[in-house]
């Protein structure tokens, strides 16, 4: 997966998001950034870089992916997060800036603004220690 010289083998990451995908089944791949007051640009919650997610680049360099990979989590349709709440998120267009790393093509940003974004009539947020939420008043029309 790493090279010895520590940079990440592109090779390696799109043969395990490949193997991925086929064994979770309904899932989806989300980097959690905040998006930064009155500004397009984003910070990964496991960092401090401001990042553009609309940046057209050939490449995204080994410490941004580190950022946005230490920032997310795949989450799964089960008990504690339905099937129309990962359609939701996998109808989220990927953003060019992770269409340029093998590592990150097949995320979606979820980008929270005070704590949480909203999809449609779904609202969702993640919490430190607690994880992702969903408010499911919103989701069932309740």
């Amino acid at each position: 997966m790493m090279h010895a010289d520590g940079g990440l083998d592109d090779g390696a990451a799109a043969a395990a998001a490949s193997a991925v995908g086929e064994e979770m089944g309904p899932s989806v791949h989300l980097v959690l950034v905040r998006r930064l007051p009155g500004s397009p640009l984003v910070v990964p919650l496991a960092g401090q870089a401001a990042l553009d997610l609309q940046a057209e680049r050939e490449t995204v360099d080994d410490e941004t992916v580190r950022l946005l990979l230490d920032s997310s989590l795949v989450v799964d349709a089960g008990e504690d997060v339905g099937p129309e709440v990962v359609e939701a998120l996998r109808r989220m267009a990927v953003p060019p800036l992770f269409r340029a790393s093998a590592w990150l093509r097949r995320c979606r940003a979820l980008v929270l603004e005070d704590g949480c974004a909203v999809l449609g009539d779904i609202r969702i947020g993640y919490r430190t220690g607690r994880g992702l939420w969903v408010d499911q008043a919103e989701v069932t029309g309740e």
